[in-house]
């Protein structure tokens, strides 16, 4: 009798045991999806967070690229002028170039409002997609660490503006001058013209002249690289999007 009841407490308690267990490995694996499903939703919601943010640099990037490529143009244009020392030139195509060329800078800022969050969480593995992972990893270093010769360039402006500092306003047209000085009278033509012959032959702004062609070329290919990163980040995040809903993506 007294083996008979220890059987059947046995086969009792080892069933309530199994009952025991799969319910913790129940309780578990909804726990996990659960827990799955929270993370892909934030997952979600950073990859649509910095689609906003590589948009809106990408824009940026394109403009100032836009504007790289006129600096260098015009940088050439006012090169080309001085080596001629043309007396027939005319300060209004001089101030130009001076002033929407030679004396201009342009950088990228990008948007990176996200991504640096998700790094100071130390959330970057909600990202799951690891080739975006790296792109990423890449795009930060890349817009960190800069153009090396970024101060130079800087400098060069510097040096640029000072050197054509004593006759530059003499340049300037009337109406730009009226507009952004406030004046009520503008300089006249023997003035201008003795600030022309002053620039032509001012082979110190031209010697400094050539190495911002050199450094701005740099530069301008340095900022395209930032805009490939842009737009390969951006087919990444575009197609892990669609994904997500289930939609395959596309082969670019």
């Amino acid at each position: 009798m007294g083996k008979n009841k220890t059987g059947k407490y046995l086969k009792y308690a080892i069933g309530e045991i199994v009952l025991v267990v799969i319910g913790i490995l129940i309780a578990l694996s909804i726990n996990n999806w659960n827990q799955n499903r929270l993370e892909r939703m934030e997952e979600i919601t950073v990859l649509k967070s910095m689609r906003t943010d590589f948009l809106q640099t990408k824009k940026r990037a394109n403009k100032t690229i836009l504007k790289e490529s006129e600096v260098i143009d015009y940088c050439g244009k006012m090169m080309r002028l001085m080596i001629k020392k043309s007396e027939e030139s005319h300060s209004d195509s001089i101030a130009d170039y001076l002033f929407s060329g030679t004396l201009s800078y342009w950088r990228i800022e990008p948007v990176n409002g996200t991504y640096d969050a998700l790094i100071g969480s130390g959330k970057t593995g909600v990202i799951q997609n690891q080739n975006l992972n790296r792109l990423l990893a890449e795009y930060s270093a890349e817009v960190k660490y800069g153009f090396e010769d970024e101060n130079y360039s800087i400098d060069l402006n510097s040096m640029l503006t000072e050197s054509c500092s004593p006759y530059s306003a003499f340049l300037l047209d009337d109406k730009r001058l009226l507009r952004t000085a406030g004046l009520k009278t503008a300089f006249n033509d023997t003035q201008r013209n003795k600030a022309v012959l002053k620039h032509l032959n001012n082979d110190i702004f031209l010697s400094i002249l050539y190495e911002k062609i050199v450094i701005e070329k740099y530069r301008l290919e340095y900022q395209q690289s930032i805009l490939n990163y842009v737009e390969n980040i951006l087919r990444q995040i575009e197609s892990e999007l669609k994904l997500k809903k289930g939609e395959q993506p596309t082969d670019d």
